[in-house]
């Protein structure tokens, strides 16, 4: 019974030297719990306003114009293109390169070399010049010719570039030893645009002879 007794003392004791059963603890723990609610509603609010300057910074970053520059290490010319504009080095390497794929074509290369001209038309004009693409490789498979293009100059005048070259064809279907013939002086013509940062044909022709030096002496009688 005495033993029960002290056993029920020492656990009212206890009750009454935890933390929570003091008034002065239970101030303080209702105080730092207040704090730290608050706290959080700041960090909240901290991290709301942190989202959106980082969301403004965002838009402007792709409202910006933003210029693009390329060095490939064959190019001497810094090479740039914007959103809707490059500069002529870009222009010229292009053309050079788009001119190359059509004028140097085999019964072997015809469908990729075409394939890869044709991904830089514009919709304008892909129909129209995917159609006259279409009869030139369909020739050259079926008379087992080739051709090759050998670039002499290039030039611009207005908004149109020129790349002059001759043109040779090979024709190996009637004898084991091909037969080259040269198919004289030819110009590439060609109009370019950028959208979104990405070239468009938007105009194409291949004449004969060198329209390059009719193009500049129009122009010069323009001016004159």
């Amino acid at each position: 019974m005495f033993k029960r007794l002290l056993d029920k003392a020492r656990t009212k004791g206890a009750e009454n030297e935890q933390p929570g059963g003091s008034p002065e603890i239970k101030v303080l723990l209702n105080t730092t719990w207040k704090k730290q609610q608050f706290e959080r509603k700041v960090f909240i609010l901290s991290s709301l306003v942190y989202g959106a300057i980082v969301l403004v910074l965002l838009g402007l970053l792709i409202v910006k114009k933003e210029v693009i520059i390329l060095t490939p290490p064959q190019i001497k010319e810094k090479i740039s293109i914007t959103r809707s504009m490059a500069n002529e080095p870009y222009y010229k390497e292009m053309a050079l390169f788009l001119t190359q794929l059509v004028g140097n074509l085999s019964p072997n290369t015809v469908d990729y070399a075409l394939e890869v001209f044709s991904s830089y038309l514009d919709p304008s004009i892909y129909e129209t010049v995917s159609d006259s693409l279409a009869e030139v490789a369909d020739t050259i498979r079926k008379k087992q010719i080739a051709t090759a293009f050998y670039p002499d100059k290039i030039g611009k005048v207005g908004a149109k570039w020129y790349v002059v070259g001759s043109l040779y064809k090979f024709d190996s279907s009637k004898s084991q030893n091909a037969e080259i013939r040269k198919g004289g002086i030819v110009t590439y013509e060609i109009n370019f645009k950028v959208r979104s940062f990405r070239l468009y044909i938007t105009g194409f022709k291949q004449r004969n002879g060198d329209t390059l030096r009719e193009a500049v002496r129009a122009a010069k009688r323009q001016r004159g």
